[in-house]
């Protein structure tokens, strides 16, 4: 099923979508968790982080809805965020604190981890599979 009928539409909310990675990535270094108080340093680092992700693929969403402008891909999307939400991040949390404490730095193991999850890598990777199965549909 078609979500939007224009290309209007369809190409601000792309242009939205990228502008919002784009910001993501340019302040990156910003504190949400200071919006929520003085958290301890855990807390700290778990909040600027969730936030991260949760901007990160929910801008993704709006870009897989802009470029393909189907609902299948976009259902298919929202399960792997919730996937990524509720199993992913909490395991990168559990893991990241436990053994490495919330320092910036990361070592080569949990760094891949953090690229994966927190940063938009997997929607990425879902959206070249997207581009994959449209140009062997279409041949």
């Amino acid at each position: 099923m078609i979500l939007l009928k224009h290309k209007g539409p369809r190409w601000l909310l792309g242009i939205f979508a990228v502008a919002i990675l784009m910001a993501v990535y340019i302040f990156q270094s910003f504190d949400f968790s200071a919006l929520a108080g003085t958290p301890s340093a855990n807390s700290r680092f778990i909040i600027n982080r969730s936030v991260r992700f949760l901007i990160n693929d929910g801008a993704c969403l709006l870009l897989i809805i802009s470029v393909f402008n189907k609902s299948s891909y976009l259902r298919v999307s929202t399960w792997i965020f919730m996937i990524e939400l509720f199993v992913f991040l909490p395991l990168y949390f559990v893991l990241k604190l436990s053994l490495e404490g919330d320092s910036e730095i990361s070592s080569p193991l949990l760094s891949q981890l953090h690229r994966m999850i927190v940063n938009p890598l997997l929607m990425i990777v879902l959206i070249m599979g997207f581009f994959y199965q449209d140009y062997f549909q279409k041949k």
